[in-house]
């Protein structure tokens, strides 16, 4: 679930901070979240400190994120992945992508 998202707006980057956890109860605020991030921003920055689980439904929005970026040309990285949620990034290979 995510509990709170808050935004930061700089001149480089929009940083996202969702907290909680990242389920299928999340993603389609999570998907809506990026989406409206990458529309407004040159950059975008999903930085995950306070997340303690993400599940592939969630995954799958940072993916779609990061799809939509690419074909934007806007930038997206996922960053502070921690413990649990790191893991899942590395074992499906998404952190690759988000480093990229």
């Amino acid at each position: 679930m995510v509990d709170s998202y808050r935004i930061d707006e700089g001149q480089a980057a929009t940083v996202l901070r969702p907290t909680g956890e990242l389920d299928i109860n999340a993603r389609d605020e999570l998907h809506a979240t990026i989406v409206e991030a990458l529309s407004t921003s040159p950059r975008v920055v999903v930085d995950l400190t306070d997340v303690t689980f993400i599940d592939s439904e969630a995954l799958g929005a940072l993916i779609d994120g990061y799809n939509a970026a690419l074909a934007s040309g806007t930038g997206f990285r996922v960053i502070n992945a921690a413990s649990a949620v790191a893991r899942v990034l590395n074992v499906s290979g998404a952190q690759e992508l988000f480093d990229s």
